[in-house]
């Protein structure tokens, strides 16, 4: 089975690159750390499991982790922010910026004050997908 992935250049550039069920997280892995990355993220961000956080691959998103705090993708910086678990709410962390007056899609929260990019939340096992080489979650 052929795979088809479109990416975006840093300065904008589409690319199509075709891949195997095999290789195509290795490409994705190898273009993203070239600043290449996959269309916008949708509204409220990615999702991915709790345990995927620590070790998540930045490169799959196009993006430069800049600190342990911040990451730098898609023409922004955003700002990692944990959330701790109380009640009936789950312990989130998440990747997030402020949104800007002209912005409406993605917007979210009190007066629609942040975008995020992506959440880390719930449960599930990384399973070493996400993760950085020689990486795995918990």
């Amino acid at each position: 089975m052929r795979l088809r992935l479109h990416l975006t250049s840093p300065l904008g550039h589409g690319l199509e690159l075709e891949a195997t069920a095999e290789d195509y997280l290795e490409l994705l892995r190898e273009w993203g750390a070239k600043g290449y990355r996959p269309a916008p993220p949708p509204p409220g961000g990615y999702v991915l499991p709790l345990a995927c956080a620590g070790c998540f691959d930045w490169a799959f998103l196009g993006a430069r982790e800049l600190d342990g705090e911040t990451v730098e993708a898609f023409g922004f910086r955003w700002r990692r922010r944990h959330l701790a678990g109380r009640r009936d709410l789950p312990e989130v962390v998440k990747f997030s910026r402020g949104a800007w007056q002209f912005e409406e899609e993605g917007v979210e929260g009190k007066r629609q004050g942040y975008v995020t990019l992506v959440r880390f939340e719930g449960p599930g096992d990384c399973g070493g997908t996400w993760c950085r080489a020689g990486q795995g979650g918990r």
